[in-house]
């Protein structure tokens, strides 16, 4: 009987054993991903310990339930996104070490980030062309990326209806042939912007279905912003424009100009202005509450 019990207690601690074994090859598992230059390389299967230096991507990690171990400190000064950064380490490009003492699986970026070649050394990166994907697009990609989908897909679908019912809301209040501009003020700069950089873009254009005025869509929407004077507010401003400052307020050498006072959004009211730190970027918990609020915003506008 004594000889059967150690005999049972052997192999029960084999299959635990190769339990764990399994378990842990299961966990190391490694899929092949195609970069946008066309390279494949292998990442994780389902990362645990991202590290995001691509910092418009952290509400989309969030959305689908996932808290990286490290960010570009930037998605930090959104109001909307702060409270659910709690516990993530800011760092900043080309903090190599400090990224390192993270243990990242996985390092997602910007093409444009000098500090790739570096990343690499530490652990698997996905280096983003941020202009080449579709707001909507990214998040299912970054859905397939951490083993979640379908769950990113789901938000898509959800999101087409729910904003084209909004749209067609806007247009019956306000009129279909109305046509919108978005500019951000900076210190020393000024700068219009297209349909897929932020700012409500994604949602005045694409998600609500607004027409955008002539000349941005002549000389901006390839690029997807373009910086311009303050003379030349008038010429990039449709019927409604939708602005927003660094500062919080509308510098009073432009509003107090005559280009500014003479256009027709200004003369009929026609002028939307939000917080630009909460209009920076495009996930899906920074858009649901742009949505509301540019939504809001826009059917308290007389026709």
């Amino acid at each position: 009987m004594k000889k059967l019990l150690v005999l049972l207690m052997a192999c029960l601690l084999v299959v635990a054993a190769c339990g764990n074994k399994e378990e842990k090859t299961s966990n190391n598992d490694k899929v092949d991903f195609k970069l946008d230059n066309g390279k494949t390389i292998k990442i994780p299967k389902k990362p645990k310990r991202i590290v995001l230096m691509a910092p418009s991507y952290a509400g989309n990690l969030l959305a689908l339930g996932v808290k990286p171990v490290g960010s570009d400190p930037y998605p930090f000064a959104s109001n909307i996104l702060k409270d659910k950064l709690k516990g993530v380490e800011q760092v900043k490009a080309g903090d190599v070490e400090k990224i390192a003492t993270l243990k990242p699986d996985l390092i997602i970026s910007f093409d444009t980030d000098k500090n790739n070649k570096k990343y690499e050394k530490i652990a698997p990166t996905i280096p983003f062309k941020y202009e080449k994907h579709n707001y909507l697009d990214i998040h299912v990609l970054l859905g397939k990326i951490v083993g979640k989908e379908k769950e990113a897909q789901k938000f898509v679908d959800d999101w087409k209806a729910k904003t084209k019912k909004d749209g067609e809301e806007i247009k019956s209040h306000l009129g279909a042939d109305k046509t919108y501009s978005i500019i951000q003020f900076f210190q020393k700069q000024v700068y219009v912007y297209g349909d897929n950089w932020g700012r409500g873009s994604e949602i005045i254009y694409q998600a609500f279905g607004l027409k955008m005025q002539d000349e941005v869509v002549k000389d901006v929407k390839k690029t997807g912003w373009k910086e311009i004077s303050a003379e030349q507010i008038s010429k990039y401003t449709g019927d409604i424009l939708l602005v927003s400052s660094d500062t919080g307020k509308i510098a009073s050498n432009v509003t107090d100009s005559n280009v500014w006072k003479n256009m027709d959004a200004v003369k009929n009211n026609h002028v939307v202005q939000y917080n630009s730190a909460d209009y920076w970027f495009n996930d899906p918990i920074s858009l649901e509450v742009q949505r509301q609020d540019l939504k809001e915003k826009l059917l308290k506008l007389n026709k």
